[in-house]
């Protein structure tokens, strides 16, 4: 069977190629969906949202790598299948080009195994649940891709048990397990691009002291939760792209 003609099995990791039309669609990573159709077209889910129906032609199956061990667990059967993770930076060039605010955060939707955004107000909401439910900041360690400054903000969960190898984190080229988000460093306030991380959470930036006051309200039930928390820093600026 030629590679053409391989029926792709829902949940394989791929990306989009050579489309004629739809050419803004090239290069984005998603994972299949639903199976070939009568007229030959495969379901996409891209990750960073959105769904095509394309041909089998146009799809490049990624390779994948297995995962790291994580802590032991009583497997559900005998025969369970490792996860794996897709090493591929397609999705963090994508989330660098855009201007868009509502992609401020990237982060990965481990229940439905794809990479999404967060705004400034989500990425917030997002932090308090974690808090809430026992997953902490551990670290916020800083990385590059081009001129474009990013904070991988490192979460993990107090039941050591529940921490797994993070994809995001792998795709950033840190080993770690637990939950992460890639931060941009652009104001919270008005977007400005540079901006400087709070002294105190290093989860959130502003610009400037009149950003910081005006983005208090939001900003500052997440900063309490997290300031109590010893927070790992890195001088060293990794690029990633």
């Amino acid at each position: 069977m030629s590679a053409l003609s391989e029926a792709l099995a829902v949940g394989t990791s791929v990306r989009v190629v050579g489309l004629a039309k739809a050419t803004q669609h090239n290069g984005k990573l998603g994972r299949v969906c639903k199976k070939a159709g009568p007229e030959g077209r495969i379901g996409v889910k891209l990750d960073l949202g959105g769904a095509l129906a394309v041909k089998r032609a146009n799809l490049e199956v990624l390779e994948t790598v297995a995962e790291a061990p994580a802590p032991k667990k009583a497997r559900a059967s005998s025969d369970e299948e490792p996860r794996t993770v897709t090493r591929d930076n397609a999705v963090l060039r994508e989330f660098n080009g855009s201007r868009d605010p509502d992609m401020m955060a990237l982060y990965f939707h481990f229940k439905d195994h794809a990479f999404d955004a967060f705004n400034a107000a989500e990425y917030y909401a997002q932090l308090i649940r974690y808090h809430g439910a026992g997953i902490r900041v551990v670290a916020a360690v800083p990385r590059r891709m081009g001129d474009n400054l990013y904070s991988l903000v490192c979460l993990k969960n107090d039941q050591v048990e529940r921490n797994t190898l993070c994809e995001l984190a792998f795709q950033c080229k840190r080993q770690f397990v637990g939950i992460s988000m890639l931060v941009k460093k652009v104001c919270f306030v008005c977007h400005k691009p540079g901006a400087a991380s709070c002294p105190s959470c290093h989860c959130a930036c502003f610009c400037s002291d009149a950003c910081a006051k005006r983005g208090r309200e939001a900003h500052e039930p997440v900063c309490r939760l997290v300031r109590g928390t010893e927070v790992l820093l890195e001088d060293e600026v990794v690029e990633i792209s």
